[in-house]
């Protein structure tokens, strides 16, 4: 099993100092977020620890399904800037969030939509010419994001030929429930509890989501990519790694 932890855990600010918590812990996975004040990430650095890496893009200021043209173009060179770092640090992955509306938008919701599926096929494009794989997340239960559905998520990436990052807590947050949680396009994995109500980013066990039964299916399943602990308590981060190895 291929579990890893995401930089959102552990990142206080230093970051050879959370690379070298994560190294200590005879973690193998580790998701690096390009936001801010990573950014302008020190790839050296990146490389000199035993680390097998997946980028998480930007989400800050960005929104690739907006309807002003200029932001739009924005948000697909931040996704680009991503790629090129994973391509640099032989990342496979890159995760990318589709975008959303001000309730100003919610009028055009179809062009909203559309506009998402224009970014992300050239973010597709552009991953293939880099060897990178950008993978879609599911959105939490927030107002103003698009594609909480996981369905009409896995609908939209089967048309435009692209694969999933299924956050579990996310879809959680949505009503989707264990059972339903798997799709073939899954190539990535978040992990993190809650109660059903809000993306809360718990540790595993301090919830409701029943991971028993998502471990399971995924396994009956053969999936074989990675799962990322997206929690907020760095503390617990090794109590987790035990609890999903049992």
């Amino acid at each position: 099993m291929k579990i890893g932890v995401s930089s959102l855990a552990v990142y206080d600010g230093d970051l050879f100092k959370s690379l070298d918590f994560v190294e200590k812990l005879k973690i193998k996975y580790f998701e690096m977020s390009t936001e801010y004040p990573n950014n302008n990430l020190n790839t050296e650095l990146l490389k000199s620890f035993n680390l097998k890496y997946s980028i998480h893009s930007p989400t800050t200021d960005i929104n690739l399904a907006s309807l002003n043209k200029t932001i739009q173009k924005a948000s697909i060179s931040e996704i680009k800037n991503s790629i090129k770092i994973a391509n640099e640090i032989d990342a496979d992955i890159v995760v990318v969030h589709p975008g959303g509306f001000s309730f100003l938008g919610e009028p055009c919701e179809n062009k909203i939509l559309n506009r998402s599926r224009e970014s992300l096929k050239i973010c597709r494009d552009y991953g293939k010419e880099y060897g990178v794989n950008p993978v879609i997340e599911n959105m939490p239960n927030h107002e103003g994001f698009i594609y909480k559905d996981i369905y009409e998520l896995n609908d939209l990436l089967n048309e435009i030929e692209m694969d999933m990052a299924l956050d579990i807590g996310h879809a959680f947050t949505n009503g989707f429930r264990e059972e339903e949680l798997y799709f073939d396009l899954v190539k990535h994995v978040h992990l993190s509890d809650n109660f059903g109500d809000k993306d809360l980013h718990l540790p595993l066990g301090k919830g409701k989501i029943d991971f028993k039964k998502i471990m399971y299916k995924f396994k009956k399943k053969n999936y074989d990519e990675t799962f990322i602990l997206e929690i907020k308590d760095k503390n617990e981060i090794a109590n987790n790694i035990e609890y999903l190895s049992n």
